[in-house]
């Protein structure tokens, strides 16, 4: 990916302990989630700083052990329900709203929102976190059969791709015959009856 200069001067946290927190590979994720995030952000007029907090944090939690991530849920007021909880790949999302919380400082309900449900989704959830969902989904790097017509999808109509994007994510879930938690689903079914 190039590295492109961003500016993060807003931002109420030091970018080197992310970085260290997060290992190169993953910082790299994030960089191009950050990307994503701004371009998205301008296209649907979501405050900036949120979109760039949400985005950096997003993966926070991703290099945590399952029990420690566990551990940080079980002292949250963020709801996990036992299908969550037995579906390790996602838990780094409420987990890392929690460091997000303590470590980083973050009190705004949207970013943390917006970091809690980036890999679930919830039919609730506000544009902040359809955002970075959305963002760390056709974020560069992503490289699958289909990324290219979704990342123009979202741009042409977000709803429409966002819609696009949930329901690549259930059908991918199937075919690995994997859980199908019923915030994707129902996330889903909110954006038919809105189409």
């Amino acid at each position: 990916m190039e590295n492109k200069e961003i500016n993060l001067e807003m931002i109420p946290f030091s970018i080197e302990d992310l970085k260290n927190e997060l290992g190169e590979e993953r910082f790299r994720h994030t960089q191009a989630v950050l990307e994503a995030a701004i371009s998205l952000s301008e296209q649907l007029s979501i405050d900036l700083k949120k979109a760039k907090a949400a985005a950096l944090l997003h993966d926070i939690a991703k290099n945590k052990t399952a029990a420690e991530m566990k551990a940080l849920i079980a002292d949250s007021d963020w709801q996990v329900d036992q299908l969550e909880l037995s579906i390790l790949p996602v838990l780094h999302a409420p987990a890392g709203a929690v460091i997000a919380e303590k470590k980083y400082k973050i009190k705004d309900r949207e970013i943390l929102e917006a970091i809690r449900f980036h890999t679930l989704g919830h039919p609730q959830m506000g544009k902040l976190a359809q955002l970075i969902y959305t963002a760390d989904f056709i974020a560069e790097g992503r490289d699958f059969e289909g990324i290219d017509q979704l990342r123009e999808a979202v741009k042409l109509d977000f709803k429409r791709g966002l819609y696009l994007i949930v329901s690549r994510v259930i059908e991918y879930q199937l075919k690995q015959d994997n859980f199908i938690h019923p915030y994707s689903n129902n996330l889903r079914n909110k954006l038919i009856k809105e189409k």
